[in-house]
Formats: structure tokens, sequence, C-alpha cells
């Protein structure tokens, strides 16, 4: 069974939060994950018997395998066959990890138990040796770990402390380690530039602490749709395709080549002072933008490092995401809870790895059978009976038959063609060659399907007679709503009954669906809204149009539907309705009030307009010599306002370049000259 890990969530620190950051750094120390044992002064002789273990039988040779114990090799052939067996691979990968190497016995015996023996085998062996395999996790992780005087465990990237090519000792107490993370509390030392290049995307900025300095993005059409990176490698291989495309997304390349480079030249003074640059470009033609001829970074410079983990699309956003995970602190209260994130972390590496082998292997069994496949060849058809080919007197053409040719097919279709009805479908001949029970039943359908359009026909007259049905009181409620000069429906809502009220009210006139309500709000009476409404009439009834009587309503009469709903909130389904919501008096005046300050500012602005455009038309009937006399800043010839520098010549002022060519132009010659 596999052991279920704990997820342990850590606190975050950034390394520019100064205070929080200093403070985690009292009493700093490498952690003890991270270092091993000092080197012991040993003589010669335990230096030689160290040499005679590693090498077996006495084979000096080298046709043995010290990590399996195998050897010597009796061929070469032998030999290549042994470092190609799972068994090799698998010790070395065991070597890694400082654990012990199996024999053959041992790992065919692991090969043959189910995969819950195999894994308890796998957590006996880390159980006995768990300081080991802390100690492979934390040296090949991408961050380094320390402590504090609290017993706080917190982790650091390795490529913001040090470059690949340096080498900071993990043995003894590891006092460079710690020199390397106290100086990051310098203010220049956070000053960063972070650099990002991928599919003619460009992405930069440097950071002074947590703060954007300096920064920049840029996008260029370098890579045609569904062909990604295969057409840059074919020009570098001298198969250059031809296509206007491909000749432009060629020049659009060089011209990103060349921007970028611009802008890291410009920012060369800047990159300077820069402690660190961290930078994300994967193939050469991205590193070419990066460290071209003319480029002031270099790969040599122990400043330029590569990021440790993969990012998204180069933008701004995503600079700004890499700039905080980069200086983003793990910290952890105790050291247990380190160890459980930190084995949780390589064992899900390692389960991911099992799982996929022993779903290989699953899916190798049940395929391997004595048939030797050859994937060079194609597949084999099947051979299948070819239609044999018959001419019938009755037909024009020839007649193929096959298994699925019907029985007197062909009688079928030269009736078909005496009585003039010709089928081109093999399913119409399959219908005819069937027995009398397929006839019966489509004859039954189709009995069904005449006495359904029967049925239809006669239900549409029946419901014409119900809506004629309409009670005279009805339509006299209607007339009434129609008649321009009544505003209230009290006299003919009295001779309704209780009962009838409100079904008199919903009743929808057959000619459009519009019921009393619809009518009242469309002929713009409010007072008849309000009592259709305190009567019976549903707001959410709908017309043939599919509109509620709000939305048909008049302007004047839809104020009515929300004093209505703020009295008499739970009547109806208002949200059905359409009815946007309450409203009272007073916010009615408040919004009336609100429109016609609207309207007196909108009329003083076009006044306003109104004059300026006066003002205008009359500077520009004046004379050139007049202008100038006048000194008004506008444009001589257009009137609109001058710059603050404008253009002009002689005495006269202009707002454009354009205005002061066609005032040339219009003036005579002898005077433009």
């Amino acid at each position: 069974m596999s052991i279920k890990t704990e997820i342990v969530k850590p606190k975050n620190l950034r390394i520019f939060e100064a205070d929080e950051f200093e403070r985690l750094l009292q009493g700093l120390q490498v952690a003890a994950c991270m270092l091993t044992e000092s080197h012991q002064v040993v003589d010669e002789a335990s230096v030689l018997k160290r040499l005679r273990a590693l090498t077996i039988n006495g084979a000096s040779d080298g046709n043995c395998c010290s990590c399996c114990g195998v050897g010597p090799f009796e061929s070469r052939a032998q030999q290549t066959a042994h470092y190609k067996q799972h068994w090799h691979t698998h010790n070395l990968k065991r070597k890694l990890f400082g654990k012990a190497p199996l024999t053959l016995g041992q790992y065919n015996s692991r090969q043959d138990d189910s995969s819950v023996t195999g894994s308890d085998s796998e957590t006996e062996d880390s159980a006995t040796n768990p300081e080991s395999d802390l100690f492979a996790a934390a040296t090949r992780h991408c961050k380094a770990f320390f402590t504090n005087k609290k017993k706080q465990v917190f982790c650091i990237y390795r490529c913001i402390l040090h470059h690949k090519k340096e080498e900071l000792s993990t043995d003894g107490e590891g006092i460079a380690w710690v020199e390397r993370c106290q100086r990051l509390t310098i203010p220049g030392f956070q000053r960063w530039a972070i650099l990002m290049v991928s599919g003619g995307h460009f992405a930069g900025a440097i950071f002074s602490g947590g703060i954007a300095v300096v920064h920049k993005t840029f996008h260029s059409y370098v890579t045609r749709r569904g062909q990604g990176q295969a057409q840059i490698s074919r020009d570098q291989h001298g198969n250059a395709p031809r296509s206007a495309g491909a000749s432009l997304r060629r020049y659009n390349q060089a011209q990103f080549l060349e921007h970028i480079q611009e802008i890291i030249s410009r920012w060369a003074e800047d990159l300077k002072g820069c402690s660190l640059v961290l930078y994300r470009a994967v193939g050469s033609t991205n590193q070419a933008a990066l460290f071209g001829k003319n480029s002031p970074l270099s790969r040599d410079d122990l400043r330029v490092r590569a990021l440790p983990f993969p990012t998204r699309k180069p933008t701004y956003k995503e600079v700004k995401r890499v700039h905080e995970t980069v200086a983003s602190i793990e910290v952890y209260d105790t050291m247990e809870l380190f160890q459980k994130a930190l084995i949780a972390s390589t064992s899900k590496t390692t389960t991911k790895n099992n799982s996929e082998t022993t779903v290989d292997r699953t899916k190798k069994t049940p395929k391997s059978s004595n048939k030797v496949i050859d994937r060079a060849k194609s597949r084999e058809r099947v051979p299948r009976e070819l239609p044999t080919q018959i001419m019938s007197s009755e037909d024009e053409g020839p007649c193929f038959i096959d298994s699925e040719t019907p029985v007197g097919w062909i009688k079928t279709l030269s009736e078909q063609c005496t009585n003039g009805v010709i089928s081109n479908s093999r399913k119409d001949l399959l219908h005819h060659s069937f027995g009398d029970s397929d006839s019966s039943q489509n004859e039954e359908k189709t009995e069904l399907k005449k006495d359904h359009v029967k049925k239809k026909k006669k239900k549409k007259p029946d419901d014409n007679k119900q809506n004629k049905k309409i009670s005279a009181n009805v339509k006299k409620m209607w007339k009434m709503i129609l008649d321009k000069e009544l505003t209230s429906l009290e006299t003919i809502l009295e001779e309704f009954e209780s009962n009838e009220l409100e079904a008199a009210c919903n009743t929808q006139d057959p000619t459009d669906g519009n019921t009393a309500l619809h009518k009242a709000a469309i002929a713009a009476k409010p007072d008849m809204v309000t009592q259709l409404l305190v009567a019976g009439g549903d707001p959410c009834v709908r017309n043939h149009l599919l509109q509620t009587p709000y939305v048909a309503a008049h302007a004047h009469s839809r104020p009515a539907f929300r004093f209505f709903q703020a009295s008499h909130p739970d009547k109806y389904n208002y949200n059905e309705s359409q009815i946007p919501g309450p409203l009272t008096q007073e916010q009615f005046e408040q919004e009336k009030e609100k429109k016609a300050q609207q309207k007196r500012a909108k009329r003083q602005r076009e006044k306003e307009k109104q004059a300026e455009k006066n003002k205008v038309n009359k500077f520009l009937q004046m004379t050139d010599h007049e202008k100038v006399k006048a000194d008004v800043p506008k444009c001589f010839l257009c009137g609109t306002n001058l710059p603050k520098q404008p253009f002009q010549y002689n005495d006269y002022k202009f707002c454009t370049i354009t205005c002061l060519q066609n005032h040339r132009n219009l003036r005579p010659l002898h005077k433009s000259a």
C-alpha cells in the first residue's frame, strides 16, 4: 500500500520585506540535511583499500560493472547487454540515493512480487536510512535550506545565492552559504533584472526591491501558425521556404532580434548595477536575442543565471509573477514539518515513475505473443469477394450482386421501371423486397399519420370558437380603455362579480394577445393601470409578441407599475414581469429633477458652443492684417486654438503644418513667395 503523505503548507515571505527577512536571519545556520561530515585525514592504506573495493576480482581493464558487482565479461557485446538491462539502471538509481545495490536474485524476486510488496520494500529501505534519502533530496533540490535560532527552516532559491559554476562547500558548517544569504539584506543586492524571450514575445524588467524601475514588452510575428519553430530550423539547414508568409516571418525574425538587442543596449547602464540577471530563453534563436554580438550580457558573467522553473508566455504580468516567485521564501516552523514536505515532494515523483512503469508492464503482458510483427511493412488487407456483374434485359446498365443484396431485387427494379417509379437507394429496394408483414406495418403507420393530421385539423376550429367566446362586459371594458376621454374604470369594474373580475382583467385579445392591462399601458393611462393591478390584472402575462405589459407600455404609464410594486411588494412575481424595481414618489421626483438638470446643462453647453462658433466665424472673416493686430490665440486658417509652440511664417500663426501650407497656397504668388 502507498503511504499517504500529509500536505504541509508553509508560510511565505518575500526577500524585499526587509524587517521580516532580517528577523528570520537571526542565528542563521545551514540546515543539517545539506551538510555532510567534514573530510577526515586518511592514510594511504585506507585509500588503497577503497580503490580495491571499487574493482571486482582484481580486474583492471574495466571489463566489469562496479555498480552491480558483475564481471569480468567475456566479450564487449555481453558488457553492453548488461548496461542495457533494467537491473543495471535500477541499481544506478539506488546508488544516486545512497542505497546499496540489489543482486540479480533480489531484483527478480522484487519484480515477481506484486506492486504492494514492491512499494513496501522501498519504504522499508527508505526507513532503514532516512538521513541519506533526506540528504540526496536536499542536495539535488533547486532550493537551499537554512535554520535560525527559533528552529525554523526556510528555503531560498539557489539561483539567487550562487551560479551553477560556483561550488559552495556543503561540508562542515556551511559558512559560504550563510554569507551569501546574509548578503541579500543589503539594498544593492536586491536590484535584479528579469528577461524572458519566447515565440516572438519579449518581456523584461529591472526591479529594485519589490518595485519595477524599468520594464518593456514587445511582440512580433515570428512563428507561423501550426508550424512552430520548424521553419527556423529549415532556414538554418539551407532548405528555406520561399512563400510570402515565410519571407515575412523571416524579416520579422531579424527585426525582432534587433529590437531586443536595442532594448538591452539601452539598459546597459542599468544592467551593470544589477546583482542578478535572471533569464528565460529556450533555443538558440531566443538566446541569440539576449547574448548576441553587440549585447552587453554574456553567459560567462556569474550574475547571469537561468530561471530554475518553467514560465508562461512572456508578459509584464508574468515577469512580476516570476520576480515574486524567485524572491519568495518558504518558512516551516519545525524541522519535522520540513522533512515531511521534502520527502512528500520527492515521493510524488518516484510514485509517478513507478506507476508509469507498472502501467507499461500491464499493457505489454496481454499483447505479448509469439508472432513477430514487422512495423515497416503495411498491414495486409482482408481478402473479400468481388461482386459478380450480370446484365439484365430490363435494366440498361450492369447490376452488381453481393452478400447484402436481397433476393429478387432485379425483378422489383424492373417492375418499378414499368410503373414509372424509379428509386436509386438500396433502402427502398430492401423495403420492397420484404414480405407482407413489413408492408402491413407501413400501412398502419400511414393510417396513424392520417388520423393525427385529421385530429389537428379538427382542433383548430374548436380553439377559434373558444377564443371567440368573450363576454360583452370585457369588450366594453376594452372599449372604455381605448376611449381618449375616459381615465377611470370604476363603473365597468363594479359590474363584474368577485369571481369573474380577475379572469376578465387577464382575458387576452385573440388578435394580438393583449390583456386589459396591456391596452391601458399602451394607451398611456396610468390611473387605469393601477385600477387593473388592484383588481387582479397580472403583469406577467405576455402577448403574441412575448411582451409583458410593462415592456409594451408607454413611457408615461411605466411609473405606475413601479409605484404599485413599492406599495404591494408581495402580490405578484415581479421578476417575470420585467419591472426594473419599486419606486416611491420621492425617488420619482428626485429622478425627474435630475433629468431636468441634465437638460439644462445640455442647453447651456450648446449655447456656449454656439457662441464659440460665432467668435470663430467672426475671426475667420477678418483679413490677415486684422488677425495679426487682434492677437487672438487662434489658427489663421481654421480658427482652432493654437498649441504652445504654433507653426508660423512671417507674423501668421497656425495650429498644424498643413494649415500653414494651405494658407501659403491660397495667398497670391508674389505674397506667398
